[in-house]
């Protein structure tokens, strides 16, 4: 009975952002408690303290530094509907920081920390003295939240490809890292 109550969770995710989620399903089909434990990372993922463009490019720098496919095309669709400027996450992908303005910020911040960079304080610095603790918490839970997702997908077998990246009118296609 649990099960299926995640499952008809999952299926509306599934039909609200279009999108495959059938890796959802199999850990459902094989552990309610495992779906559960999955389902519970949403609540720090969507913690967008108290500026939602920081924790928007700490988003999208994590998802893009573990997919190129269809979890960041989630994430872009998911943050366009929280109300984030498509130019300014645009403006992330093609690293033209004057106009991602704080999303770009927040792409910065995420990157130098998932890469362990020297600008790193001095991004935290910034967060913290133009936008407060509670946007750094927010950008620091985004950064090592949202590579989970890409990163349990491929884990499993169920990555994708990479693919264009739309983002209202544009496409873009970013490369995925390597090591």
């Amino acid at each position: 009975m649990f099960k299926l109550m995640l499952s008809k969770m999952i299926n509306k995710f599934e039909s609200h952002y279009d999108y495959d989620a059938s890796y959802m399903h199999d850990i459902n089909s094989i552990s309610a408690s495992a779906t559960t434990r999955l389902m519970m990372l949403s609540g720090m993922t969507n913690y967008s303290g108290s500026n939602k463009t920081i924790w928007g490019g700490a988003a999208l720098a994590a998802t893009l530094h573990g997919d190129c496919g269809p979890c960041a095309q989630l994430v872009i669709d998911r943050l366009i509907e929280q109300g984030l400027d498509a130019k300014q996450l645009i403006a992330c992908i093609n690293k033209d920081w004057l106009t991602a303005a704080d999303t770009g910020l927040g792409y910065r911040f995420a990157q130098a920390t998932l890469c362990n960079l020297e600008n790193l304080e001095p991004l935290r610095g910034e967060i913290l003295k133009k936008h407060g603790d509670k946007a750094l918490i927010a950008a620091s839970f985004a950064t090592v939240s949202y590579p989970v997702y890409p990163l349990l997908k491929r884990a499993l077998g169920s990555a994708k490809a990479c693919q264009k990246l739309v983002i209202g009118e544009y496409q873009a296609v970013h490369e995925p890292q390597q090591v």
